[in-house]
């Protein structure tokens, strides 16, 4: 799991500083700027739940701007897992409260809480299944504005679900818990 979150974290260093930016400057990267009030954009995702390996995936998401220090973001992803024999396809909706402390800056830190509706097929021994389950999650993250209209933006979040239910090779009930890290990474469009 730490292994995506350091090759993120030097990415995200290597594209705010850049090779040419003075490092004993920090002052240009928490400057206000100005840009729309909504944004849209793709992004990566990696999850690692707790019962099961941690994969990239993909989705996209959108964000309104409501002020200098306030944001609701909708997002749509897509995830399979695999939990011992049985294989889950889940389709996470989250909508998320961001809250930047410094406002509109270049480099702007924001953290965020929320839900989700995590539309669900599981597939296993005796279990062909679909579950609808809601889970809450908190984290934070980075947005970094490349110019006025695109932005690079970087999430942690913590993602508290409803168990899966299915059954193990001897069809006996089983729970598999889908509590997990999600880490994203996004290029969005403002306007």
């Amino acid at each position: 799991m730490w292994g995506p979150a350091l090759v993120l974290g030097a990415a995200i260093t290597v594209i705010t500083l850049g090779p040419s930016a003075p490092i004993a400057s920090a002052e240009p990267m928490f400057q206000q700027m100005e840009y729309g009030p909504f944004s849209i954009g793709g992004r990566a995702t990696y999850y690692d739940p707790k019962d099961a390996d941690g994969k990239w995936y993909g989705g996209a998401q959108v964000r309104a701007y409501l002020g200098n220090y306030f944001a609701i973001e909708g997002s749509a992803d897509y995830r399979r897992n695999d939990f011992e024999n049985t294989r889950v396809h889940s389709y996470p909706v989250q909508v998320s409260a961001l809250i930047y402390p410094l406002g509109h800056t270049r480099l702007a830190p924001f953290i965020l809480g929320g839900g989700g509706w995590y539309y669900t097929s599981v597939k296993g021994p005796g279990v062909d299944d679909t579950q609808n389950r809601f889970g809450a999650h908190a984290g934070g993250g980075l947005q970094f504005m490349l110019s006025r209209h695109f932005s690079i933006d970087s999430t942690y979040r913590y993602i508290w679900l409803e168990s899966i239910e299915s059954k193990n090779v001897s069809l006996d009930d089983k729970k598999f818990s889908d509590n997990g890290h999600m880490i994203t990474v996004g290029l969005n469009f403002h306007f």
